[in-house]
């Protein structure tokens, strides 16, 4: 996170107490309670270190101030950040799961463990996290009020029950420039549509030769984005299609699913569907400067783009409110649908994020505080003073609206799943045994299938017998840290 935005999101927070703290301190009756007297409230983190003031402030500060000095949080790294490397000089990948594991388990259990959507689906599914459904129906907490994205979520990781609750989430939807699609006589994307679809409907909007060249649709709004980059990381994550295999003993990826999913964007590309690695940056009129020159979407060189919403209340409103004084910009119609999905999954999108999921741990000491704080924060107060930020989403309906009064399809933006987690997150696996050079291999060879010079059906086989090789020295020498 840069220095700027780190200094924005911890002054957000601290405007939010400011303002919450004379409202919980007026419905706050408890005695003052003496120092070494109060109940002490454990949160389990990932990651910790000597300066913990973001997440309290965030999180934690306004919960004991409301307590009136009942209850003190301690904050428990999981990770010691500071024990980082071997005593060979080489990082050492810790094993994130297990780490929590020993805070959760040992002689002084946290009460409260904040969890990434992976750790949250194993831990869960360990028996380690406490069944919050009674909670809710005791508390009379209708999940009706959360959005679909964070509740339905939760639930497909829990196996259809609620083992935590995520107060805010990050996601992406599909932008769509209704302007080049009335100009087009093409009519503009709906909620719910596949890739396929989407594909289908950029076909008929692209247009134009060279620096004058219209795309139909980017995985995103920067020039000069990577076809391979965006199809690993976007198009087929809710597929879980792997290169490896859960233990990275060998390849998987000569499969008629990889090569369909190769066939689909490289033809893209050679159709100049989407903008691939020679796609020309168009030239200003002289003496005029663009600054949106190197956005794909506020430039007007592609009709569809994935965004996040935080590129509304940033670039895009700021474009649009300021058009007629930005030269070499014309203002444009446009709005927001549903991310495609794939048919084998349905509702799924690979770019929804639940990144702090709070849970109470099934060995609390504390059980009743953790629940009391877990609920807080995903409480519709607190929900309304996070609302306010530019950066994420809450997970309470009600306060998830367009800002500056835009109009806006901003349901798109909750109303998608993310993507369940693997049993062995891929990305883990490459990190643990080094092997992003299998990630390398599998770039250049698409790269030679893009120019022509190799046919996909070979591409993947060179792919899988190169990468074999790679995995055959891991196999020799299975060097990692747990």
């Amino acid at each position: 996170m840069g220095s700027k935005q780190w200094v924005r999101k911890l002054l957000l927070a601290t405007m939010a107490i400011a303002m919450i703290i004379p409202m919980l301190a007026a419905c706050t009756k408890t005695d003052a309670v003496k120092p070494g007297q109060e109940r002490v409230l454990r949160i389990g983190v990932l990651y910790g270190g000597n300066d913990d003031t973001y997440f309290r402030s965030q999180y934690t500060d306004v919960f004991e101030f409301s307590k009136q000095g009942a209850i003190r949080i301690e904050i428990v790294p999981a990770v010691d950040q500071s024990d980082r490397w071997e005593s060979n000089g080489e990082y050492k990948q810790p094993d994130y799961v297990e780490a929590l594991k020993k805070i959760m388990t040992g002689a002084n259990p946290v009460d409260v463990v904040v969890l990434d959507a992976s750790q949250y689906q194993t831990l869960a599914r360990e028996g380690l996290l406490k069944q919050l459904d009674p909670l809710l129906q005791q508390d009379k907490i209708d999940t009706n009020e959360f959005v679909p994205t964070v509740i339905d979520g939760l639930k497909a990781m829990g196996d259809n029950n609620l083992y935590g609750l995520a107060p805010t989430f990050t996601s992406q939807a599909l932008f769509y420039n209704r302007t080049l699609f009335n100009e087009a006589g093409v009519e503009p994307p709906t909620d719910n549509m596949t890739w396929d679809q989407v594909f289908d409907k950029a076909k008929l909007v692209s247009k134009g030769e060279g620096k004058d060249r219209v795309y139909g649709f980017s995985f995103n709004h920067y020039f000069g984005s990577d076809p391979y980059w965006d199809m690993i990381n976007t198009y087929i994550s809710p597929l879980n299609l792997r290169m490896i295999d859960d233990k990275a003993d060998y390849m998987t990826v000569n499969s008629p699913q990889w090569e369909k999913v190769w066939t689909t964007i490289s033809k893209l590309v050679a159709e100049k569907t989407i903008p691939g690695p020679n796609a020309e940056m168009p030239e200003s009129p002289e003496g005029q400067f663009n600054p949106f020159q190197y956005d794909n979407f506020l430039s007007g060189r592609t009709a569809m783009v994935l965004g996040d919403y935080q590129f509304i209340n940033s670039d895009l409103s700021d474009a649009m409110k300021n058009a007629d004084k930005i030269k070499g910009f014309s203002k444009f119609d446009w709005d927001v649908v549903t991310f495609p999905s794939h048919p084998e999954a349905p509702g799924i999108s690979g770019s929804v994020y639940l990144r702090e999921i709070f849970a109470v741990n099934q060995k609390a000491a504390n059980p009743e505080d953790a629940w009391d704080f877990v609920k807080f924060v995903s409480s519709d107060e607190w929900a309304k003073l996070r609302s306010r930020s530019s950066y994420e989403l809450v997970a309470r309906k009600k306060y998830i609206q367009p800002k500056d009064g835009l109009s806006f399809n901003i349901s798109a933006f909750y109303t998608m799943k993310p993507t369940p987690p693997s049993a062995q997150k891929e990305e883990e696996l490459l990190a643990k045994y080094s092997l992003y050079e299998l990630v390398e291999i599998g770039r250049n060879l698409f790269q030679e299938v893009m120019d022509n010079k190799k046919g996909i059906s070979d591409a993947l086989k060179e792919w899988e017998a190169k990468g074999n090789q790679v995995l055959k020295k891991k196999q020799a020498n299975p060097v990692y840290s747990k």
